[in-house]
């Protein structure tokens, strides 16, 4: 692995580890699977900036789509 994917599967332990220690906010682990996906791609070879766009991109859309139906969940009322 290369220095990007290294620099990816820190961060997503580092957001797993935030998530874990506060998990009734469910923020971090949205930015945990973008690392995910950017790791991925820099295993794949990808360019840095497509790795950035891609933990922008899947990030974005996992916290906009997902945490208003979790947040619903966790806090009926």
């Amino acid at each position: 692995m290369n220095w990007a994917a290294y620099m990816w599967l820190a961060l997503m332990v580092g957001f797993v580890i935030a998530e874990a220690a506060c998990p009734f906010h469910l923020v971090s682990i949205w930015f945990a699977v973008g690392s995910l996906a950017s790791m991925v791609a820099a295993v794949l070879g990808a360019q840095f900036w497509l790795q950035i766009t891609l933990f922008v991109v899947v990030s974005g859309a996992l916290l906009a789509t997902l945490w208003p139906l979790t947040k619903k969940h966790l806090n009926p009322k």
